[in-house]
């Protein structure tokens, strides 16, 4: 069902195309020529105009002809230099890609802190360690108290 929905949805699609490319929505709309709140708007279309998926594809390096097969005998790229089927050299926002790999390594860390805390508690709890067991209690009931505050 999603899927279908996505298909129907040009505006979704290219939005989708957008966010993977890394490209900023702001840069985006100066380098088309229009406003950012334009852009958004045009974005909820679902029967985005075949033209304008073209100067999209022109601007953030990306081949929608996977997605709109019907596009490839549109596409006109010697008018504009630029090739749009080069998916792998497209520009990618350094800042962007830093920041998910950031988060990709916070959410690692956290996943990895949780692994050792249950390990710690499994270990408190078969040992029969009543100092331990007392530490976590207090330390799980502080965390509690910081997250609620």
């Amino acid at each position: 069902m999603y899927i279908t929905f996505m298909e129907n949805h040009k505006g979704k699609i290219v939005q989708a195309a957008i966010k993977k490319s890394g490209y900023q929505i702001t840069a985006l709309a100066e380098k088309l020529g229009i406003a950012r709140n334009t852009l958004y708007t045009k974005l909820k279309d679902a029967k985005l105009d075949d033209g304008f998926i073209i100067k999209v594809s022109n601007a953030i390096h990306y081949d929608f002809s996977s997605d709109f097969p019907h596009l490839n005998n549109k596409c006109d790229t010697s008018s504009t230099g630029i090739i749009t089927y080069n998916v792998k050299g497209a520009y990618r926002n350094p800042d962007f890609v830093e920041l998910q790999a950031l988060n990709k390594k916070y959410l690692t860390l956290i996943e990895e802190y949780n692994k050792l805390f249950k390990i710690l508690i499994l270990l408190a709890n078969n040992n029969d360690l009543i100092g331990i067991k007392k530490e976590i209690a207090e330390f799980m009931e502080e965390e509690e108290k910081e997250r609620n505050a």
